[in-house]
């Protein structure tokens, strides 16, 4: 009479399972460390391009208003100077502001550094309505908006016509305005191309 065998099954040793649960826990670990660096490249890639839109922005709102700048006077006790001023914070000057519908028309633009006191330093724009009243500007009055936050450095460069020599610093007084006005900026990231702006013809 002939007996059935049954075929021997072999289960699986403990160093066997030991050594698929580490090769387990390697694909995991890869897997997850490959998560971590695309999120982190992400990351940097969304600084990057806040950082370029934040560069645009700053350019096409000076560019606008420089484009559009007003070569105005006015007085000043017995003196007549110009509306055009400016240092290595920030500069002063006339041009519309559309943007206000109705209320729009020209107005004194006040661009300077809003130092906080926890060292920060944001990039502040102040607006006046330009009546052309021989009277000082109330900056407590002026609308205010943030340009740009968080800035490291900032300069400003006014460049002589006649001279063709960069300054710092352009008194209300002088008979003519800078040909042209560069602005450099530094954020966390490091420095920003230098923006240059060529003033607009007398009007």
């Amino acid at each position: 009479m002939n007996r059935l065998v049954r075929p021997s099954s072999r289960g699986f040793t403990l160093l066997e399972l030991l050594i698929a649960l580490a090769i387990t826990a390697a694909v995991v670990t890869l897997m997850f460390a490959g998560f971590g660096v695309i999120g982190r490249t992400e990351e940097r890639n969304q600084r990057l391009i806040d950082r370029t839109e934040h560069m645009l922005v700053v350019s096409q709102w000076l560019g606008r208003k420089f484009d559009t700048l007003r070569l105005l006077s006015r007085k000043d006790g017995a003196s007549i100077v110009n509306f055009f001023s400016g240092t290595a914070a920030g500069a002063i000057w006339v041009a519309p502001l559309p943007e206000r519908g109705e209320a729009g028309g020209l107005y004194v633009f006040r661009i300077t550094p809003l130092r906080h006191e926890d060292g920060r330093i944001d990039l502040s724009v102040e607006a006046l309505p330009y009546d052309g009243a021989p009277t000082a500007l109330d900056w407590n009055r002026a609308l205010r908006e943030t340009l740009l936050k968080d800035v490291q450095t900032l300069q400003w460069y006014y460049q002589d016509g006649r001279t063709s020599q960069w300054v710092q610093q352009w008194e209300a007084g002088r008979e003519q305005y800078p040909a042209r006005i560069r602005v450099e900026i530094a954020d966390e990231r490091g420095d920003w191309p230098a923006m240059v702006f060529a003033l607009a013809r007398a009007r």
